[in-house]
């Protein structure tokens, strides 16, 4: 798994609360057996998480292989 995160800052509400946090990327080849049992596992025991962290929003996006000579994006899917 290649797992990156990235800071963001988007201003403040109008109460003077900042607004800002943290989000990650992460690829793998198959999330069944790669992300899904590392973000349960996290769930379930990262105390961190269960006090001071807030999870707002997830997805899941799949990426197909690039093409070969001649090819298509996506190609191997139609095949």
């Amino acid at each position: 798994m290649l797992r990156r995160g990235y800071n963001y800052i988007d201003g403040s509400d109008g109460l003077g609360h900042l607004d800002a946090g943290l989000f990650f990327v992460a690829f793998v080849k198959d999330q069944r057996t790669h992300y899904v049992p590392m973000q349960m596992a996290m769930a379930k025991s990262d105390k961190l998480a269960l006090e001071y962290l807030k999870h707002t929003g997830s997805g899941l996006f799949a990426v197909p292989p690039s093409s070969k000579a001649g090819g298509f994006i996506g190609e191997g899917l139609f095949a």
